[in-house]
């Protein structure tokens, strides 16, 4: 039978590799209780409700996790944290309103963007390692961005951010609505956060207005499966969930939701209290707090420096060690630890990470920080306009017309709207030589507005 993806994914399946990397359940191990998942793969019946009018478990499974996440409310997400995001930027902010933000944000903020219509007012996080990556919001900044654009309509913050740092939500909400306007986190990476004492509290009870987290990441749950948790009134976000997700929800991730919510409450605790003490003994650099504005880090998330090209070294540690890393970042590798990892697979990553790094030949580390542009369009307009493709090497002085986003991370180094500099084109060029993916470039070509 043809079936290439089907058998790919058997073969991925049945190698003896081990994973440092999203789904947070590391290839079913946190999931058999789930069984045969085609068993749960139904429609909307009586018995099973509606996601999108919950009177039955899906209202009752939804109600279980606002109580034990600590959120006034919480809606099941299919559609992963990119669906919550356009959803909840569409319903807090209006076709030419002002949203404060955060510069390195994912790409589904982009879109957001181009949906809703919404202006950014940028903020940019502190620049660490040279620029290799990026650590927390400035307070500071934001009430500044606030102060001089007074008809902005909301704050949108990316916390944590790829690297498992955190700002300082509590204060930002504290600025925000000192201003009267909610603040919006994408808190993405974070789903486990406030599951151990060890672990950073979660945005939801800091203040925060509303907050998607990505179950799938680091919870015993489904690829695409995440919470949106809502503090306050949101007239309209019932409406934009039901835009920016499917019509035909998946019940498989749905459960499993369910499920991570259950297994967490039982014995989330104990869980992740092993797993940060574990990976303290292991990796204990992991327990530093960089930078001047990153509030917590993740214990979790291991920001693995190395000392030679990060993209060369990541395919060292698969095709050498048997080890697949969530993301290079300019300086190394991320990987995401958890709960279900055993010890003996730590010490092989700490091994295997030294070997790598003493084998590749030493380089500068490569710069993921954005470089600063000035806006000439907004995003969506520029979006909107005719477009062509333009070289690299003759795009400076252009208006970008499609996000250009390395990935992972998956932050967007270019910005529809925005006027394309020499530094951002040199950087792109920079990190397409080193093996980076960069969606939104192909055949060192870029979209740019049609002149």
């Amino acid at each position: 039978m043809y079936a290439p993806l089907y058998n790919a994914l058997m073969e991925l399946g049945a190698k003896n590799r081990l994973g440092f990397h999203m789904p947070g359940h590391l290839d079913g191990r946190a999931l058999s209780g789930l069984g045969d998942l085609t068993k749960i793969d139904t429609t909307e019946l009586p018995e099973s409700d509606n996601l999108f009018l919950p009177s039955g478990p899906i209202a009752q499974a939804q109600k279980a996790a606002a109580e034990f996440f600590g959120a006034g409310e919480t809606r099941f997400l299919v559609n992963g944290s990119s669906g919550g995001i356009l959803a909840m930027v569409t319903a807090a902010v209006r076709e030419g309103q002002k949203i404060v933000c955060d510069r390195f944000c994912h790409r589904s903020f982009i879109s957001a963007l181009l949906q809703s219509g919404a202006v950014p007012v940028w903020v940019r996080p502190e620049p660490l390692e040279g620029g290799a990556m990026w650590g927390g919001v400035d307070p500071e900044d934001v009430r500044r961005a606030l102060d001089e654009n007074p008809d902005a309509a909301a704050v949108y913050i990316t916390s944590p951010n790829y690297f498992g740092l955190s700002s300082d939500v509590e204060k930002i909400a504290e600025i925000a609505h000192g201003h009267g306007v909610p603040l919006l986190i994408d808190g993405a990476h974070g789903a486990h956060y406030g599951l151990s004492p060890l672990l950073p509290p979660p945005a939801v009870r800091l203040g925060a207005d509303i907050t998607v987290v990505s179950a799938h990441k680091t919870l015993p749950a489904l690829t695409q499966s995440a919470y949106l948790h809502i503090n306050g009134s949101f007239p309209r976000l019932d409406y934009t969930l039901r835009l920016h997700q499917t019509s035909s929800p998946s019940y498989i991730l749905m459960a499993s939701l369910d499920w991570a919510r259950a297994m967490m409450e039982e014995k989330g605790e104990a869980l992740w209290t092993e797993a940060v003490r574990g990976i303290a003994e292991i990796f204990p650099e992991q327990s530093d707090v960089p930078g001047r504005h990153v509030k917590y880090k993740d214990p979790c998330r291991l920001v693995l420096p190395l000392r030679g090209d990060p993209f060369m070294g990541a395919e060292m540690l698969r095709l050498e060690h048997g080890i697949s890393v969530e993301c290079s970042y300019g300086g190394g590798v991320v990987c995401i630890a958890g709960p279900f990892h055993r010890r003996d697979e730590l010490v092989k990553l700490k091994k295997a990470v030294a070997a790598v790094d003493a084998a590749l030949p030493e380089r500068r580390a490569a710069i993921l920080v954005p470089a600063e542009s000035e806006a000439a369009m907004t995003p969506r307009d520029a979006f909107m306009s005719p477009a062509e493709e333009a070289p690299l090497s003759e795009a400076a002085g252009r208006i970008c017309a499609r996000e250009a986003v390395v990935y992972p991370p998956g932050t967007a180094q270019l910005i529809p709207g925005e006027i394309i500099s020499e530094a951002s084109a040199r950087s792109l060029a920079e990190i397409a030589a080193l093996g980076g993916e960069i969606h939104g470039v192909s055949g060192g070509k870029v979209w740019v507005t049609r002149r």
